[in-house]
């Protein structure tokens, strides 16, 4: 955690609220104001994530299990058969070398992170050749624990030299660390790993019913029975996919040179695109919002919007299941109250004495959440207070969160965007323990050259959705419509 950055984010919520407790005109300069927040929240986020650390044993001898039985080295997942107790002789996958979760020591760290990148940079490059990566990972290779000498050096037997021929195919192409520290809302939302395209998920309609127990008598009278009903949700896994255009005369230097802005961008386009469908996801025929013409913050550009590709189809949003959940409240156009804020908290039924997440816009923060008194803002939380990835403020005990996906063009008449009325924004209330994102694979890279263009084709995908294993019918999501700017 960077205290500093926490400090000066701290720093400029106060000064907003300072201004608006103690100036006429609350929304003098509303436009800086709202600039300061979202500075203030990046500022936040980036105080408050952890840099991807991978877990390391240090324990030199773990590395023997990527030993196969002829003494060659296993680099990536395979399936191996091995006799289990009681079980006989089955066949089971192991992670390799390469694509290990744990590391068994910091050799072994340094050895996938020296690997990602030289696989990366070849991805990048008309001739995939690497010789400076190449002598780099052969240099590591050689640090090898003792014990691993010889699998290591069988490596390069066949080969007269130290060049990108050897093991070409064997490393892996994953590049999802960064995307695995989440930055936005979607940290918010407790995961599950699909180990199939589908996941149906089992649940109780309907439970028992208990009746009074009689007494034991002569003529003993038989429980009254209760039938248990069930049901299931299906959850299926759906992409997202982003592609880039490097120029073709890209050398191993200026290949590398580019990663860690390739890496972050990579990461920062799937999450932002994950967070908008979040917010603004609908999957019916008809998108509930004008998406051809919205391009939200001018994020996405404004060509190509709308389409049946369009990552706003990619699952049921929270303002769309609001609407079909009947749990939407219209503030009225006029500056919030509180008891209008719980009116809308009072549309989660028993599930708002849970665990709830407010997320708004930053216009709806400065214009209408910062005007109530009770609202408490993070200058003032305690030291030991428990601080949620972006959270600003509180509210009736609820962490207030800022998405930049939650609109400040909408009409104020139903809270939708109809590239008409752009006078309104709004905020979400949701249970955190009624909604998942559900992970099928993390981020991949593939590359290919286009000879048409001259350039190298990144393509990153990504199979991911938001669902909730809860009734459909079950409110477990408001939306506050018709605030005022």
């Amino acid at each position: 955690m960077d205290n500093n950055k926490i400090d000066e984010a701290k720093r400029l919520i106060s000064g907003i609220v300072s201004h608006q407790k103690n100036t006429e005109d609350r929304l003098r300069n509303f436009e800086d104001q709202v600039k300061d927040l979202k500075h203030a929240q990046k500022l936040l986020a980036e105080g408050q994530t952890k840099t991807y650390e991978p877990e390391v044993h240090n324990n030199d001898f773990a590395l023997k299990q990527y030993q196969k039985e002829d003494g060659s080295v296993q680099w990536n997942t395979a399936t191996v058969s091995k006799n289990i107790s009681g079980q006989g002789r089955v066949n089971i996958q192991e992670k390799g070398l390469l694509d290990a979760d744990v590391f068994a020591n910091q050799w072994h760290a340094d050895l996938v992170k020296m690997n990602q990148d030289r696989s990366l940079a070849r991805m990048m490059m008309k001739d995939a050749y690497t010789p400076k990566a190449d002598m780099k990972l052969y240099s590591h290779l050689q640090k090898a624990p003792s014990f691993m000498k010889n699998a290591v050096n069988k490596i390069f037997s066949d080969n007269a030299g130290v060049g990108s021929e050897w093991i070409p195919d064997e490393f892996r192409t994953e590049l999802y660390q960064t995307f695995q520290v989440p930055r936005g809302l979607r940290a918010l939302l407790p995961s599950v790993q699909m180990e199939r395209e589908t996941l149906l998920i089992p649940k109780l309609s309907r439970g028992g019913r208990p009746y009074i127990k009689g007494v034991a008598t002569d003529d003993l009278a038989k429980y009254q029975a209760s039938t248990i009903e069930t049901a299931q949700k299906t959850v299926r896994a759906k992409g997202l996919a982003t592609l880039m255009n490097i120029d073709d005369a890209a050398g191993e230097d200026s290949a590398f040179a580019i990663i860690p802005a390739l890496s972050r961008q990579i990461a920062q386009d799937l999450e932002d695109a994950f967070e908008d469908c979040m917010i603004n996801g609908d999957t019916a025929a008809t998108h509930q919002d004008a998406i051809s013409s919205w391009n939200i913050r001018e994020r996405w550009g404004a060509s190509g919007l709308g389409g049946s590709s369009d990552h706003r189809r990619l699952f049921l949003g929270m303002r769309a299941a609001a609407a079909d959940k009947s749990s939407r409240v219209d503030i009225g156009g006029t500056a919030m109250t509180f008891s209008e804020f719980m009116s809308v908290v009072a549309q989660l039924g028993e599930l708002a004495v849970g665990n709830k997440i407010c997320v708004v816009s930053p216009e709806a923060l400065v214009a209408n959440f910062l005007q109530l008194d009770q609202v408490v803002t993070l200058e003032k939380f305690g030291n030991q207070a428990t601080i949620l990835t972006g959270q600003l403020a509180s509210l009736a005990g609820i962490p207030i969160v800022m998405s930049r996906f939650m609109g400040a063009d909408l009409d104020g008449a139903d809270g939708l965007y109809d590239n008409v009325n752009k006078d309104s924004t709004g905020f979400l209330v949701f249970n955190t323990d009624s909604w998942y994102q559900y992970v099928r694979r993390q981020i991949t890279i593939e590359s290919d050259k286009d000879i048409a263009s001259g350039s190298i084709q990144l393509v990153s995908t990504m199979r991911a959705v938001m669902d909730s294993p809860d009734a459909d019918a079950l409110k477990n999501v408001a939306y506050g419509y018709n605030l005022p700017i």
